[in-house]
């Protein structure tokens, strides 16, 4: 039962940094995704305003509780708007159909065009 014991211990220990990596991992990552709405242009790790600072810490606060990728973006986005993000996860889908069905409708209308003459 203690090398059991033991043994589960040590594979705690070991994970701990792993886990810490992770964290500080997707900090980074966030802070370089969220723009400062004080500083122009620039993301929060970059910033030196204080705001930016407290939004540091709130990031801090939201990835040591547990929270999910989608949860952390819909914080940020339902406060400042989609452009707080330099990287948005989520896509219009207006953006990708409107084209296309505009370039199917000048096809099709060529080729009844053509049909006619």
């Amino acid at each position: 039962m203690n090398k059991v014991l033991t043994f589960t211990l040590l594979i705690l220990l070991l994970a701990i940094p792993l886990i810490n990596e992770d964290r500080d991992s997707r900090y980074e990552n966030w802070s370089k995704n969220i723009l400062c709405p004080v500083c122009q242009g620039e993301n929060i790790s970059d910033s030196p305003s204080e705001y930016a600072e407290d939004m540091r810490m709130i990031l801090r606060e939201q990835i040591d509780s547990g929270l999910s990728d989608e949860e952390i973006y819909n914080y940020w986005v339902v406060r400042y708007g989609e452009r707080i993000i330099t990287n948005p996860q989520r896509t219009n889908i207006e953006m990708i159909i409107l084209p296309i069905l505009l370039i199917s409708l000048f096809i099709l209308a060529f080729i009844r065009s053509t049909k006619n003459e």
